[in-house]
């Protein structure tokens, strides 16, 4: 029986099933190679004993024996001609069912999709069929799907075989840890870099709740994406989930007074957000207000700028900003100077306290 999917123009692409050779099974192929060569060997020998016994020719000898060798790669070159086209077909659509695995929102085209990688040879399906093993959203159909296609790849692909098993046996005892040890160790260290694998490896450190690690790993994955595009919004949206969670993280630090350690998460959320994400003018105002306790004037008068330029919610940015300049511009040595200072400081301190806690 064949599967079938449709590609992006609308065809619909066969997938040549494990056990044929565009209709030839390799079993009868191999029976044919075996009997084309018992014949020659019966006819050498036929040849080679009337020679002998003076009642042949040693030509006709010869002459069995070239068309049984000939008969015999010819029979070989075909079958390996017909195998290679067979892995060329699968090697193709391999984009085609990658995507479907990623993209489409039918449940029984991911299935099919999920099946068909596992015929392949290819670190990228093997990636992205782990994916869909350790996403704790998949249907338990689609789970189940992309469990056997990786036994299956583990039979077929010799070169990853043990290390498909071990994944299989760290995502049933969900050790997440070891998931990210085995990825690195496999597919970070090569020339040829993955989008899968750094997009894989971040969603394993989310599901550790290690969301800076996850962050960084996912960042990787969008650079990546740029070059081979592969996923469309999938990226974006964890990247974001990591920035919200480093967020809150940083609000509680904020809370205690731990502000080294709260400007770390922030820094690490604000890191290359993209310029229409919806929270940039939130996340300007908290390294703001971070910097203003830390005494970091100059640098929080640089973010409340940046707010500014979001046009949202530009009030209390605003207030906080002409408070700063007026820091800034207070640069004597006397101690009234200096009492002017320490009186911006308080009412700084206490506008980013307030703006802070509107935050939470």
């Amino acid at each position: 029986m064949r599967e079938s999917f449709i590609d992006h123009s609308g065809c619909r692409s066969e997938a040549v099933q494990p056990g044929s050779i565009r209709g030839l099974p390799t079993v009868g192929l191999a029976v044919l190679v075996v009997l084309v060569l018992l014949l020659t060997l019966h006819a050498t020998a036929v040849a080679a004993a009337d020679s002998n016994a003076g009642t042949g020719s040693p030509l006709l000898f010869i002459l069995s024996f070239t068309a049984g060798i000939i008969t015999i790669s010819v029979a070989i070159i075909f079958g390996l001609t017909h195998w290679s086209h067979k892995q060329d077909r699968i090697q193709s659509m391999l984009p085609f069912c990658i995507r479907y695995l990623v993209e489409s929102k039918n449940e029984s085209e991911k299935i099919q999709a999920a099946a068909t990688l596992g015929q392949s040879k290819d670190p990228g399906a093997l990636l992205i069929l782990v994916d869909v093993v350790n996403n704790e959203k998949a249907s338990e159909a689609l789970h189940d799907a992309a469990y056997a296609a990786l036994q299956e790849m583990a039979h077929r692909y010799r070169k990853y075989s043990a290390l498909i098993k071990d994944i299989l046996t760290a995502t049933a005892e969900k050790e997440h840890a070891r998931i990210i040890e085995l990825l690195i160790e496999n597919f970070e260290n090569q020339n040829r870099k993955y989008v899968q694998s750094a997009f894989v490896i971040g969603c394993e450190y989310m599901r550790l709740a290690h969301y800076s690690e996850a962050r960084a790993w996912l960042q990787t994955a969008r650079i990546r994406n740029r070059k081979t595009p592969l996923y469309v919004n999938q990226i974006s949206q964890r990247i974001r989930s990591c920035s919200e969670q480093l967020f809150k993280e940083g609000d509680v630090l904020f809370k205690v007074g731990e502000y080294y350690e709260a400007l770390e998460r922030y820094a690490l959320a604000s890191h290359d957000m993209e310029i229409n994400e919806k929270h940039r003018y939130l996340a300007h105002l908290r390294l703001a207000g971070v910097y203003c306790k830390l005494e970091r004037y100059e640098d929080a008068y640089q973010e409340t700028l940046l707010a500014l330029q979001d046009h949202d919610e530009t009030e209390t940015s605003l207030e906080i900003n002409k408070l700063l300049q007026q820091m800034r511009a207070e640069i004597g040595t006397t101690a009234e100077a200096q009492k002017k200072r320490d009186r911006l400081a308080t009412e700084i301190s206490a506008l980013v306290d307030n703006a802070m806690a509107r935050l939470s």
